[in-house]
């Protein structure tokens, strides 16, 4: 945090590591949390799991805990250190590849200097703080998209997803109708629409919305396709 505010770091209080390192960001002991990894073993095994991919079960929890807790406790600290810095008004989210959909969205906004910071397991995800006298720009959701390479736009945003956000549609659009998908009948068969911003599964206000990969597989043409993503809310 000295490296990113420079001069400006010495305007606030400086934290203490020792007081962020003793517990985990959600106030659990730490070594309580990675104990679980046994349990969690023995467990798979009782449940008929052979010992190698028991244990794998209990490498992998110890893998996630580690992970999320080191980068939710140096975001921690982080947060810490600009809200007690009176020369800090606020913080970006920078999103580094390779990132899952829902991080990719939030990439380059900015938030309250207080304001919770979403994220998931293994998030590793960071902030940078915004000064009156600087502004960091990281990539935001489309220049991150433009950096991806074909296959990791692929396993990100699925086939569909990619040419339509290729065709025109907002990245956002896309990931946020995944949220709410469902299969229902229209034209006569079995479709993929979403209810997000249509109100809500029971009680929608509009029509749901077709997804993406399901106005590829009903166009008949590339123009029809970007009639049916402006009609469907993915362009505008």
């Amino acid at each position: 945090m000295r490296e990113l505010l420079g001069p400006e770091a010495v305007q606030g209080g400086q934290i203490i590591p020792e007081q962020f390192a003793s517990q985990t960001p959600d106030g659990r002991d730490a070594m309580g949390l990675l104990a679980q990894a046994g349990p969690r073993s023995i467990s798979a095994q009782r449940r008929g799991f052979g010992a190698r991919a028991a244990m794998a079960r209990g490498a992998a929890f110890l893998d996630m805990v580690v992970r999320t807790v080191v980068a939710d406790t140096g975001r921690q600290a982080d947060q810490a250190a600009m809200v007690g810095n009176r020369g800090v008004v606020a913080y970006v989210r920078v999103v580094e590849l390779p990132a899952c959909s829902r991080c990719i969205i939030l990439a380059g906004r900015e938030y309250g200097v207080s304001a919770g910071f979403l994220r998931h397991p293994r998030c590793d995800c960071t902030m940078e703080p915004v000064t009156r006298r600087s502004t960091p720009s990281p990539l935001d959701a489309e220049g991150l998209f433009e950096s991806m390479t074909p296959a990791q736009r692929r396993r990100t945003f699925g086939e569909a997803g990619v040419k339509a956000i290729e065709d025109g549609a907002r990245i956002s659009s896309i990931v946020n109708a995944r949220k709410s998908m469902a299969q229902v009948e229209m034209f006569g068969q079995q479709v993929q629409v979403t209810y997000v911003g249509t109100g809500s599964r029971k009680k929608p206000r509009r029509p749901p919305r077709l997804m993406p990969e399901e106005i590829y597989r009903q166009a008949e043409s590339r123009e029809q396709a970007i009639r049916l993503l402006y009609r469907n809310g993915y362009l505008r």
